[in-house]
């Protein structure tokens, strides 16, 4: 229950579990931690400043801003302040993709040409470049319920922590407070804001072939557009895979919290089968689909034995490519050849499904893929859509992992 909350794994010691030990005060309820108070008035009057002088400020805010139940707190500050917000993690959903602040294909633009960047929630991990994404010369500002275990590798300009929606409702406040330069800063937002959606506009333009692809086997960014044509606003997108679930991060938008689950940036394979069972039994009347790389399937595929016994019905969309993708195509990238990064091609995962007593379907063209999709959401049993993917399509990626 101590900030920053969220899953905890707990081994108990064999000995340990049968053991007897006296009943403890109950600890404060979630609501205490996170209605608690926010950060050092001092911190966020200097912060305040920063954002008064500021004409390209940028909110990055992730998996803490959505456990930290800061949402509300952060769309009524992006909203006065009129700052452009990206997300990631768990806190995809936590400002509707629809809204006019909200965006995700310019960040590479807004990162490293912000002049002050709030960054809620979110780990300085490669995601970020490692604080590299930011400008040598922007104000790195971190902002989180609780202080790292480990030291950032990029030393931010301001660290502001406790409670989130006590500390950015702060912020709104002292910021808003300020006399904003003439012509200046505040004024000048909207042509920072519309850059942006230029940007942004033009890259969602740019997806619009791939999103309609013909080929077969299919492009997976195919799927997705399929998809989005069947979800639900409220659905909840389990993520497990590499490449498949890049992609799927990439055009998949969320419009509210709790919407997006995927392995983490450790990359914890297996885990979409649970996830997605969890979904589904916390949220039954909501649409639940599980995006899963054939790769992923290998770690917990045979949890649709347990989706089967206790008709949960999720849907789950198998990329399957016959490859680790995330491996082989930058192996031979880098090399120029791949080691063990071959799966069987054509796995018939769908009879898999059926054999475990779930429903099962092969997709092997695109005119079938959406007939498939409607098929295993009407069914109301648990389903595996398995569409056959192009192994040459290699996911575009820049990294630095240094």
């Amino acid at each position: 229950m101590t900030p920053p909350t969220g899953p905890v794994f707990v081994d108990f010691p064999l000995d340990q579990v049968f053991m007897e030990a006296p009943e403890r005060e109950p600890a404060p309820a979630q609501s205490q931690l996170w209605l608690g108070e926010g950060a050092s008035p001092d911190l966020i009057e200097r912060v305040a400043m920063m954002l008064a002088g500021s004409e390209r400020p940028v909110i990055m805010a992730g998996t803490g801003l959505y456990w930290g139940h800061g949402e509300l707190a952060l769309r009524t500050l992006a909203e006065a302040l009129r700052i452009p917000v990206f997300l990631n993690g768990l806190g995809r959903g936590c400002l509707p993709a629809d809204h006019e602040l909200c965006f995700s294909r310019a960040r590479s633009k807004a990162l490293s040409e912000a002049d002050v960047a709030l960054v809620i929630g979110v780990p300085l991990d490669f995601r970020l470049g490692f604080g590299g994404v930011f400008a040598d010369d922007a104000s790195v500002v971190v902002i989180d319920s609780a202080k790292p275990a480990r030291k950032f590798p990029r030393k931010p300009s301001v660290e502001l922590y406790g409670a989130l929606p006590a500390t950015l409702n702060d912020l709104r406040v002292a910021a808003t407070g300020h006399t904003y330069p003439a012509g200046g800063a505040f004024s000048n937002r909207g042509g920072w804001t519309a850059a942006l959606r230029g940007v942004e506009a033009a890259r969602r333009m740019g997806e619009e072939a791939e999103l309609a692809d013909n080929r077969a086997p299919l492009h997976p960014m195919r799927i997705y557009g399929e998809l989005a044509k069947v979800l639900d606003r409220d659905a909840i997108v389990v993520g497990d895979g590499g490449d498949f679930v890049s992609y799927a991060g990439r055009v998949v938008d969320s419009f509210e919290p709790g919407c997006w689950v995927d392995p983490g940036p450790f990359g914890c394979l297996g885990s979409g089968l649970g996830y997605a069972m969890a979904a589904k039994l916390a949220f039954p009347e909501r649409q639940v689909v599980l995006l899963l790389g054939d790769g992923a399937f290998g770690f917990s595929g045979m949890e649709l034995d347990t989706l089967a016994r206790h008709r949960v019905p999720v849907v789950c969309v198998i990329g399957n490519n016959g490859i680790w993708a995330l491996e082989k195509h930058p192996m031979e990238a880098l090399y120029g050849y791949s080691v063990a990064a071959e799966l069987r091609p054509g796995t018939r995962y769908d009879q898999v499904a059926e054999a475990l007593g779930c429903q099962g379907q092969l997709v092997e063209r695109p005119m079938h893929l959406r007939t498939a999709l409607e098929t295993a959401f009407r069914s109301g049993r648990p389903s595996v859509v398995n569409v056959l993917t192009d192994p040459t399509i290699a996911y575009p990626r820049r990294s630095n992992l240094a």
